[in-house]
């Protein structure tokens, strides 16, 4: 789940939770209005009731005998119970009924012919009035009517529908509701997208630009915010944070480089020096030859001679090498076939057992074939010195694919450690015990420099193979 999304289901949650909340508290203050007004509407009425039977009782001379009831008060409950539009109903003293606006004994009727004892007990020893809930819907309330005398004459009945008060009506004010939480959902929903978006769009674009090693890119390296917020503090820290990096690797890579030339000139000062001794010694043998008169003089001259070109040509191999690792020189790049370049690289060295195994079509690439003859050459001589035995299998096989050429140098030598295959085509790395070390690493520049790739895979005691890819030209206008 996104960051986008979490944001935006938040703030919809919150204007559900606050809906329900709306909700919740209408439907509460409703339930209690609605129980408010029908407990105060049912007190207004029971009240006049009373009134109206106090009045007609004073009238009657604040006492009736309880074979009267009926005849006084039956017209009278009849009108009051159709004024207030509820059942009323009168008990004599012990409980049973005397009259009722709802006809007794008829099949309808929900007035009790006589009243528990309970409630009798509770409304005739002082407590007066008597409420009883929840009685087929409705609430019931029994009251003593009193003589003049103060003793109780009848016990009155009542039965009251609760009404549903206009003011209490929360369907009707959630239903007015509704469309003002359909604009509220609708705005609210602008809004999340809106800052969602503002607050995801600068880490998307922060996550982006570290991907794209922002290093690399010629122009600005750093990021734009606008805004002075966290957001903002985190895109200052990251741009500081890249300036830092790019100081850091910049001293790095100054002095890498000035390591890489020490280095060299230490490499490169040591291998002209060792040809340049047996040279001075034998310029000095023979300068003292030539003060004594020694009768050989002519084969000391003879023998320098060849002394001298033997170490000149050391000196041009030394100097070759190390042109062709920092791959300067003027390189003549053309059309070839891998598979007749191969041929003439393995027929040198087939008395030492190198076999070839290319296909019977053209191979195409575009390299210049000096060099990269140099370089397969290497490889074999690396293959062939590959282990201390007599003998060694070496095999070059060629292979193509759609666009590349895969040129893999097998052995089956001692192979390779694997600690050591990290660092195999470094300058001065070597696993032999004579050489510059600068074999392998000028085979990688000049297979570079034909825009391939190499690697190696080796297993000590079984042999290794160094694989040279190269891209594949189809005409033979292309690359020339």
């Amino acid at each position: 789940m996104g960051l986008r999304f979490r944001i935006f289901l938040g703030m919809m949650a919150v204007v559900f939770c606050a809906l329900l909340a709306t909700g919740y508290v209408a439907y509460r203050y409703g339930a209690d209005a609605e129980t408010s007004y029908n407990a105060q509407r049912l007190l207004r009425k029971e009240a006049a009731l009373r009134r109206s039977l106090s009045y007609m009782l004073e009238r009657m001379g604040g006492s009736v005998s309880q074979d009267s009831l009926s005849v006084v008060f039956t017209n009278r409950i009849c009108e009051l119970a159709d004024v207030h539009s509820l059942t009323f109903s009168l008990y004599d003293k012990r409980g049973h009924l005397v009259t009722t606006s709802a006809g007794p004994g008829a099949p309808d009727s929900t007035v009790s012919l006589s009243l528990p004892n309970a409630i009798l007990e509770s409304a005739t020893d002082g407590s007066g009035r008597t409420e009883i809930p929840n009685v087929r819907g409705g609430t019931d309330v029994v009251w003593p009517l009193f003589t003049s005398r103060g003793e109780v004459l009848a016990l009155g009945h009542v039965h009251y529908d609760p009404r549903e008060a206009e003011e209490a009506d929360w369907r009707s004010f959630l239903i007015r509701l509704a469309p003002v939480y359909l604009l509220l959902f609708g705005l609210v929903s602008l809004l999340a997208f809106s800052l969602s978006n503002s607050i995801v769009r600068p880490l998307s674009r922060l996550s982006l630009d570290m991907q794209s090693n922002p290093l690399k890119r010629t122009n600005s390296k750093t990021l734009d915010y606008r805004w002075r917020d966290e957001i903002g503090g985190l895109v200052q820290s990251y741009n500081a944070l890249l300036g830092q990096l790019e100081e850091s690797m910049n001293a790095r890579a100054s002095l890498e480089r000035e390591v890489a030339w020490r280095e060299m000139a230490q490499q490169v000062a040591h291998e002209i020096k060792n040809p340049l001794t047996p040279l001075k010694l034998g310029a000095q043998h023979l300068e003292r030859a030539w003060l004594d008169q020694a009768d050989d003089f002519e084969l000391r001259l003879k023998r320098y001679t060849q002394t001298t070109i033997q170490q000149i040509d050391a000196l041009s191999h030394i100097a070759e090498g190390f042109a062709l690792l920092a791959t300067d020189g003027q390189s003549e790049e053309g059309r070839l076939d891998l598979c007749a370049l191969l041929q003439d690289a393995v027929y040198l060295h087939e008395a030492n057992g190198v076999s070839v195994s290319v296909p019977t079509e053209p191979v195409f690439v575009v390299a210049d074939r000096t060099r990269l003859m140099r370089a397969f050459n290497n490889l074999i001589q690396n293959a062939l010195e590959s282990t201390d035995r007599d003998s060694v299998e070496v095999r070059v096989v060629l292979s193509a694919t759609e666009k590349e050429a895969v040129v893999d140098v097998e052995d089956s030598g001692e192979g390779i450690a694997a600690e050591r295959l990290e660092r195999i085509f470094e300058p001065k790395f070597t696993t032999k015990t004579h050489g510059l070390g600068l074999g392998l690493a000028m085979v990688r520049a000049i297979v570079q420099g034909a825009k391939g790739r190499i690697s190696v895979r080796s297993k000590v005691g079984k042999g290794s193979c160094f694989s040279v890819t190269l891209p594949l030209v189809s005409s033979a206008n292309e690359g020339v």
